[in-house]
């Protein structure tokens, strides 16, 4: 009986509570990962990979998916580091993307957001401040977050200032 595996180069990703672990499918039934767990890049099998959870197929992918599995293999016992060479930094590197981490990226937007909320002296400040929150946490987790919030204090701000009239024509 033949085993199916991801195609090599597919970023693969699991959920760990609060944010998605990424890896990169070798098409052997493997992933190469780095680890925070490990401190390091590592290759290990999908089931390992995964610890049980259940594996996604990422959005993230480059014009080249087998030179990311060259790339990624010879990464192997890499240093880990949450800021700069973390798991999804590393799968956007090897595919020769723009090195980031939109997972941190929104949790910094949506920090501001939330501060904006509670601390603006002003209240349009406030309603700004949730729509950046929402913004933020409303954009894909592979995808940056910063326009998203931007949008979204301009419609919070817009819809506070137009709805109280309408209300008031309508009621």
């Amino acid at each position: 009986m033949q085993s199916t595996y991801f195609p090599a180069g597919t970023v693969l990703r699991v959920r760990c509570s609060t944010y998605w672990h990424y890896g990169i499918a070798d098409g052997t039934g493997y992933v190469i990962h780095n680890s925070k767990k490990r401190r390091r890049v590592e290759r290990e099998t999908e089931t390992e990979f995964s610890e049980g959870r259940v594996i996604e197929i990422s959005d993230i992918i480059g014009p080249n998916p087998r030179a990311a599995v060259r790339y990624a293999k010879a990464q192997l016992g890499r240093t880990y580091n949450l800021f700069s060479q973390n798991c999804e930094q590393f799968v956007r590197e090897a595919h020769g993307l723009q090195i980031e981490c939109t997972q941190f990226q929104r949790l910094v937007v949506a920090a501001a957001g939330g501060y904006m909320t509670i601390n603006a002296p002003s209240a349009l400040g406030k309603v700004a401040g949730m729509g950046v929150l929402l913004g933020a946490v409303l954009t894909s987790s592979e995808k940056q977050p910063y326009q998203n919030a931007v949008n979204g204090a301009k419609l919070a701000v817009g819809a506070s200032l137009i709805l109280p009239s309408l209300l008031r024509r309508i009621l």
